[in-house]
């Protein structure tokens, strides 16, 4: 996702991107996690700040966003709105905490930010922080590439293991499902477009049935659907033949909604998330049936079910949550004070264990997730891969024997409106590339 720091992006930022984590009761003080009412006291402190940033007041929107960011101590789009609220103000000592509480969780500050900090600090203070800057959007970890997908399978954003060493790939501007053997060959499964499926986003596989889940909609990248127009929802199509064997769209057009990502679980339970208007969804005979737990969402991504049957799905804006499918509820988990789980995309099981991709965070980087026995709690997490040649937009990822397999260079920024190529972009062949066990 691109971050742009000029006047009218930080106001669009500053609206959109505030989500949560704070110490609360009821979890250990060594973790940091929300309740909605402090979630509810955030949001309200974050519109102040936003309200007097739109009137020139930039003391009192830092003041707010310092406010806001003392329930959501971890969270590294408000403070990334506070740091930039101090360089707007050349408060020295406040960009310098700030930055080192943002660079603690073990991730960068966006671009634009870390141009002015270098801007309006001293040199002594800057230098400082750019060798811990350097430090940490140093490559690490190893991955290797498998496949290099051509051009013309344009936007690649979903993956799923065919059990045989390859792949089904899901892709948004060519709006079509491909299954790229491990032959390298890469066979067409369904054009989407004659089927008002324009874009798909999540994929999965079951092999004992030979079936493939799919979801679709609009986004601003795809093309010929005007804005607001068309279905999303879920596909199951038959691997082999290509035929379309049920269709789950959500009533009413993609304006405000998007079915995102999707998981089965051991005895064939398909859920799904809705990215924009914050749903969480059983797929059942009669239709999409939206889980009612009663938490605000910011935006539904990755769902894993674990061995154990666990549910966790990744909210971009708010971290990681425990489902109960039966009960319809969904608790927030806590996180050590050196974790942010906000720019998660991608999130699988792998050998018992929890994998997620994280792109909304500078540099991107593919994760291990460790969660305590009762799932209530982050304990940890480990980096895998990050910043590694062939990176470029990581999105989601899958399982298979011989590791984690993952779709690493998406180029979504490159795409504009209808799928068009900015302005000075080239569109590369994209990577498949593994993280072997």
């Amino acid at each position: 996702m691109l971050k742009l720091w000029g006047m009218k992006q930080v106001l669009a930022l500053l609206v959109f991107m505030c989500s949560a984590c704070h110490a609360a009761a009821q979890v250990p003080s060594t973790y940091i996690s929300e309740t909605e009412e402090q979630y509810a006291r955030s949001q309200t402190a974050r519109e102040n700040a936003v309200n007097a940033f739109r009137a020139g007041d930039i003391a009192v929107a830092l003041e707010g966003m310092k406010k806001a960011l003392s329930d959501r101590p971890t969270n590294i789009a408000v403070l990334g709105n506070a740091i930039f609220l101090a360089a707007e103000m050349g408060a020295v000592d406040e960009m310098k905490t700030l930055t080192h509480r943002y660079l603690a969780l073990g991730v960068v500050p966006p671009a634009g930010i870390v141009a002015a900090l270098k801007e309006k600090l001293p040199a002594a203070v800057w230098s400082e922080l750019k060798t811990e800057i350097d430090r940490l959007n140093a490559p690490s970890g190893s991955a290797e590439t498998l496949y290099t997908v051509p051009v013309r399978y344009r936007l690649v954003e979903g993956i799923a293991s065919d059990g045989k060493g390859g792949f089904f790939l899901s892709t948004v501007v060519s709006g079509s499902i491909h299954h790229l053997k491990n032959t390298g060959e890469i066979q067409l499964v369904l054009d989407g477009k004659v089927h008002d499926a324009p874009s798909f986003f999540g994929i999965a596989f079951n092999p004992d049935e030979d079936r493939l889940y799919a979801t679709y909609g609009r986004v601003e990248q795809t093309p010929n659907v005007p804005a607001g127009a068309g279905k999303t929802g879920v596909l199951r199509i038959n691997a082999t033949t290509g035929s379309i064997t049920g269709n789950w769209p959500l009533p009413g057009g993609t304006d405000g909604q998007q079915i995102a990502d999707i998981a089965i679980n051991a005895s064939g339970a398909v859920v799904v998330s809705e990215g924009q208007g914050s749903g969480l969804y059983l797929v059942e005979a009669s239709g999409l049936r939206r889980l009612e737990t009663g938490v605000t969402f910011r935006s539904p991504q990755g769902l894993a079910f674990l061995p154990d049957g666990t549910l966790l799905m990744a909210d971009y804006g708010r971290g990681l949550w425990k489902i109960d499918l039966e009960a319809e509820a969904a608790t927030l988990l806590g996180v050590p004070q050196s974790v942010s789980l906000i720019g998660i995309d991608g999130l699988f099981a792998h050998k018992g264990h929890l994998a997620a991709i994280q792109n909304g965070v500078s540099p991107h980087r593919i994760i291990e997730i460790s969660v305590d026995n009762a799932r209530e709690n982050v304990t940890g997490i480990t980096v895998l891969a990050q910043n590694l040649d062939g990176f470029d937009e990581p999105t989601l990822g899958t399982s298979t024997a011989a590791g984690i397999a993952f779709v690493a260079s998406s180029q979504w920024p490159k795409f504009g409106d209808g799928g068009a190529l900015r302005d000075g972009q080239t569109y590369q062949p994209t990577n498949i590339m593994m993280i072997r066990d």
